[in-house]
């Protein structure tokens, strides 16, 4: 008997020790992977149809661009554009069209874990935060000229689609650009 309780009292220090530890802080490749699949599967190529609505929105190309000193802002910069991607697709408007409701739903439980998992990305202390704040304006900005588009176009299918395809793009820095430093 005194054994069991032994091995039990083992078995659950253990557990609390292994919970207890701390997470990396870093963001995983695989999930950001898996995220601009299953976003990009929903609708494939951008629908001729809605071109007459398409609005050029260049992507904010210098909020990815790094060197070794800037490691910490570039990381900073992944974790404020997935959380402008949670809060876009946290709206109830969207399309119909995007069949794959299941995939949708698994992409936006992604982005919240990768949100969750990486908060303390932003707690990280870096040299310049002029140069973050650069970097969360130029994003702010872009996300805000595609929530204006969603809005002008009444959440659309085809303003949805631009949405997606811009995100898809921010997704594509962050995997081509946001990962030569980490």
């Amino acid at each position: 008997m005194a054994h069991q309780r032994f091995i039990w009292l083992s078995t659950l220090l253990c557990m609390a020790q292994v919970y207890s530890m701390p997470t990396k802080c870093e963001l995983q490749r695989r999930l950001v992977e898996t995220c601009h699949h299953l976003l990009e599967s929903m609708g494939g190529a951008f629908p001729f149809r809605c071109f007459k609505d398409y609005v050029l929105v260049p992507f904010p190309k210098d909020a990815f661009e790094s060197s070794k000193q800037e490691t910490i802002a570039m990381e900073k910069s992944i974790y404020i554009t997935l959380e402008y991607i949670d809060s876009m697709l946290n709206n109830d408007g969207l399309p119909d069209q995007w069949t794959a409701q299941e995939e949708l739903d698994y992409f936006q439980h992604i982005v919240f874990r990768l949100i969750e998992e990486n908060k303390c990305v932003m707690s990280k202390t870096q040299d310049s935060l002029d140069d973050f704040l650069n970097r969360e304006a130029s994003l702010r900005a872009y996300f805000q000229k595609i929530t204006a588009v969603l809005i002008e176009k009444d959440f659309q299918y085809c303003a949805w689609e631009f949405a997606r395809i811009k995100i898809l793009r921010a997704l594509q820095f962050i995997l081509n650009d946001g990962y030569r430093t980490t």
